[in-house]
Formats: C-alpha cells, structure tokens, sequence
C-alpha cells in the first residue's frame, strides 16, 4: 500500500496544517490558514490520518473517484489529469495548487524519493522543526 502521507490527489499530507498542529501541539499551523477555514481556527486541534485511512478530509471526488479506480494516486490513471483534478487544482485553495505538479513528480521519481524530497522540503534546515502549508516560517527558531 501507498504510505498514509500521499494523498490520492497528490498533496503531501505531512505538511496538512491539521495534521501538522496536531502532532506539534501548535494551533499556529491552523491560525495561519486562510479565511475560508476560519470556523476551525477555534476549535481544539484533532488528530487527522489523512484521506487514506478512516478520517477523511470531508467530501472528496478525487479521492471517491481513485478509490472506485483502485488506483493508489491520480497520476497512475490513463486520464490524468481529469476535470475533477483539474477542478480541484484551481479550486482557489492555495495548496491544492500544488496537486497536479506533485503527480507528476511522483509518477516521474516514485513514492520513496518523493516522499524524502517532501519531507526535506517541509522541514527548517536549521533546527528541523515541522512547515505545513500554511506557517512556512520555523516556529522554533523562526527561519
């Protein structure tokens, strides 16, 4: 199986702002999202597995869709990119930008050198401490 840290659309679910707070105990990482995920900002951080297990990130057609395909990401389907990836891509939400380019990535290199390049693009250089997509400055030694 895929490691839990790939989503079937392609973003890399150890930089989730959800996922990232929890595990540093660090509301900052929700704090620094958008507006249109204000309603969370106050609320207790929770523990998020990501898509693949049983917590899901809410209503997901990409994710229904490769589920459906058995395929284990939307880079290994004959129609990639589809409407729905593309739709998800350019949905306005900032790391959802990234989806499209991170397939291809990972179709090109594979699961284990992407997932290395990810986590070594996600971490401080310095002191490595946790980024997530939405707090990209370190916490602990604010580089």
């Amino acid at each position: 199986m895929t490691d839990e840290l790939i989503a079937y659309c392609g973003l890399y679910c150890g930089a989730c702002s959800f996922k990232v707070g929890f595990e540093e105990n660090n509301k900052d990482h929700v704090r620094h999202m958008p507006s249109m995920y204000d309603k969370y900002k106050n609320q207790s951080l929770q523990f998020c597995p990501g898509c693949r297990l049983e917590n899901q990130c809410g209503d997901c057609a990409v994710r229904d869709c490769a589920r459906n395909k058995k395929i284990e990401y939307c880079s290994l389907c004959s129609d990639f990119p589809c409407k729905k990836l593309l739709d998800f891509n350019g949905d306005g939400k900032p790391h959802h930008a990234e989806a499209i380019e991170n397939l291809s990535l990972l179709k090109d290199i594979g699961e284990e050198k992407w997932l290395v390049m990810q986590n070594r693009k996600w971490r401080c250089e310095k002191c490595n401490s946790r980024f997530s997509w939405y707090l990209k400055r370190c916490v602990r030694c604010d580089e």
